[in-house]
């Protein structure tokens, strides 16, 4: 199982790579045609590459949660694995350091050892839902604007070769802005993949000259950018993994410490002003309040 669980990881930080060199590599077609420099594209392409992996990167590892578990309730409400280790009245004064991070690893352990019977999934609610929704919908608006650049580049001859046709019905048509601006380069420049300077121009060619299968090409695209996701969802190898209840455990663990270091510094320091200041503290339903 864990071996497994090893694979199915691997495959999608595999994913994630190929499809952040994917915008990287739509990045660079795109400012090729606007800029005409391959210093300016290669930069840009580096940029949105690594932007567009790490919002990728968010989309889908923020899917691998335990929403939906037994296990979820603890993530929930952490005040539920606080009180199951340790007495909400308890005296933390004399608590050091190395037995509050020994309790903590030993709730952790205990926490651990509950059977994976009890990661069994749960319906989903319409907050979950509308949450995927989301993320869907991010992820192919993501597939549909880096699949053009891609497209572009599988098809620059042929584009190419119709914008040479379109010249001379420019022409034809007394448009000869079109023909100067756009389909001519500048004094000193020269055309990188496709000889236009218009993206819009340039991908209504496309559609144009694709027809019915830049439809089959977005959506293979689409079905690309999709996979990682469909992997999260679908394994549960990942979604009831050791990956998945180690970063629980960590969570709870964090939070555990955080509140018996803070409790006892609380507890530390209530204890010095009830010295300093004598009778001027009463007790009322366990806590210690100031008198007005």
């Amino acid at each position: 199982m864990a071996d497994k669980q090893v694979r199915m990881l691997s495959v999608l930080s595999l994913m994630l790579i190929v499809i952040g060199l994917i915008c990287a590599f739509s990045t660079m077609i795109y400012v090729l045609i606007i800029f005409h420099n391959w210093f300016v594209a290669i930069g840009a392409g580096i940029f949105i590459g690594m932007v567009a992996f790490n919002l990728y990167r968010l989309l889908v590892m923020t899917a691998m949660d335990a929403g939906g578990t037994v296990m979820g309730e603890y993530m929930s409400n952490h005040e539920k694995h606080i009180f199951e280790h340790i007495d909400a009245e308890a005296d933390l004064r004399g608590w050091p350091e190395e037995r509050i991070l020994e309790h903590c690893a030993r709730a952790k352990q205990h926490l651990r050892e509950q059977p994976l019977t009890s990661w069994a999934k749960k319906g989903m609610n319409f907050s979950s839902i509308l949450t995927m929704f989301f993320r869907a919908l991010m992820l192919g608006v993501m597939a549909l604007i880096f699949a053009n650049g891609m497209e572009i580049f599988m098809f620059k001859n042929q584009i190419n070769a119709a914008l040479e046709q379109l010249a001379p019905a420019f022409q034809a048509a007394g448009d000869t802005w079109t023909v100067s601006q756009v389909l001519t380069p500048a004094p000193g420049d020269e055309f990188y993949v496709v000889n236009a300077n218009s993206l819009l121009l340039v991908f209504e060619v496309v559609s144009k000259g694709l027809g019915h299968w830049k439809i089959v090409l977005d959506m293979f695209f689409i079905i690309l950018f999709f996979i990682p996701l469909s992997i999260v969802f679908r394994s549960n190898e990942i979604m009831r993994g050791e990956y998945v209840k180690e970063w629980v455990l960590s969570c709870l663990t964090i939070s555990f410490y955080h509140h018996l270091t803070t409790q006892k510094y609380c507890q530390q320091l209530m204890a010095s002003f009830k010295e300093k200041m004598p009778g001027q503290f009463y007790e009322t339903n366990g806590s210690s309040v100031i008198r007005s």
